[in-house]
């Protein structure tokens, strides 16, 4: 029983590919948040409020705030390629997330 039982839990040490605490690999939030070292103010509170947007399935919520954070001047040509990349991402995974049924 002890050979059963350690060979079920061998297959618990494996990696996650989907990302940050259980994301679609679609969402990169690390890459994305690695684009901005050194956040303005502003900019920060976007990204948080993206992060928690997409941490929750809170998807429109998050586009939103990237939306605003692409709006800023101030982004460099990664930074913004970050945020395209990233509301593509989210674009491509509420296409595959089913809708609710209504209540």
């Amino acid at each position: 029983m002890l050979v059963a039982g350690a060979l079920a839990l061998g297959g618990c040490g494996k990696s996650d590919n989907t990302g940050d605490r259980g994301l679609p690999p679609a969402l990169d939030l690390p890459k994305f948040l690695q684009a901005f070292p050194s956040p303005t103010p502003g900019q920060q509170s976007n990204i948080d409020r993206a992060s928690q947007g997409i941490r929750y399935g809170l998807y429109p919520q998050a586009l939103t705030a990237l939306d605003k954070l692409a709006a800023d001047p101030a982004l460099t040509e990664a930074q913004k390629s970050a945020v395209s990349n990233l509301v593509a991402g989210i674009k491509h995974t509420m296409a595959k997330t089913p809708t609710p049924p209504a209540q």
